[in-house]
């Protein structure tokens, strides 16, 4: 049947009634593939998840392939040591339970989600744990789920013989919820204007994450305060690199590499942001 129905469009493509007679083919079929599986997603994740921003998720099985052999390519590492730190994040039951209790006493539980799904920052782990930066720094730690998982690579830093400390900054006073106990001891939220508290933080920074105000200008300036502090093999990750090309600007300024890697949710009607990631 499918092959006769293809035989008979492509004996009508000539003619000019084409499109009207093929519009409801297009509409099934674009409706099977991709809206509708979007809209399934949507209206699970309506009454199964309390979120509302900063959307969690798990990845899909490709992704996490593409994303281990990116950052091995870009680091320079099997792809086997890549996939071992990705492991370890995911499994990591201190990191999971302590989530939990947490969320559990949070004042904003009816807008989160308990299960801690860390989304594209397994990257951002796999990251830390491959370059052992002495200095991390985050802007926009919001409720701290990335100041958290950071906190965990430099725990196993420190094990390793490498230690390192985090500094995050936010403007809200009550951000870093779940930067307690002792992933507490690897880090600290400085609150305030993020242009501010970088201009004022006096450290070499080996590894910075852009996920602050989300403006393209403040996103650039971020990138222009800091150029002056970045150690000499420093990364930049952008959080944002899925909406403005700023993080990329600065690299072909700054003489430095640049690649984006996009993350595809599984199960989830969000179609997935993406990191940028700036190398020397």
């Amino acid at each position: 049947m499918k092959s006769l129905l293809r035989a008979a469009k492509r004996q009508l493509l000539a003619y000019p009634f084409f499109p009207a007679l093929n519009l409801p083919f297009r509409a099934f079929d674009t409706w099977r593939r991709y809206i509708g599986p979007t809209t399934g997603n949507w209206l699970r994740w309506l009454f199964a998840s309390r979120a509302d921003s900063n959307f969690t998720y798990h990845l899909t099985d490709r992704c996490r392939v593409n994303l281990i052999a990116s950052v091995a390519s870009l680091l320079a590492k099997d792809f086997t040591e890549i996939e071992r730190y990705f492991n370890e994040i995911e499994s990591d039951n201190a990191f999971d339970a302590h989530m939990r209790a947490l969320w559990r006493s949070h004042p904003e539980r009816y807008r989160t989600d308990e299960t801690p799904l860390i989304g594209r920052r397994v990257v951002w782990y796999a990251v830390a744990r491959t370059t052992k930066p002495k200095v991390i720094v985050e802007t926009g730690v919001d409720q701290g789920i990335g100041a958290v998982v950071l906190c965990a690579a430099l725990a196993r830093n420190t094990d390793d013989g490498h230690p390192g400390r985090y500094f995050g900054t936010d403007i809200n006073p009550n951000a870093g919820f779940y930067l307690k106990g002792d992933y507490a001891k690897f880090g600290s939220v400085l609150y305030g204007d993020s242009i501010s508290s970088l201009t004022t933080l006096n450290e070499t920074i080996d590894l910075f994450v852009n996920d602050s105000d989300h403006s393209a200008d403040y996103e650039e300036a971020e990138y222009r305060t800091v150029a002056n502090k970045l150690a000499p093999a420093a990364i930049v990750l952008g959080d944002n690199s899925h909406v403005t090309s700023k993080l990329a600007e600065f690299s072909v300024r700054e003489g430095r590499k640049f690649v984006f890697l996009a993350e595809e949710p599984r199960d989830h009607w969000y179609r997935g942001a993406g990191i940028g990631l700036s190398l020397p």
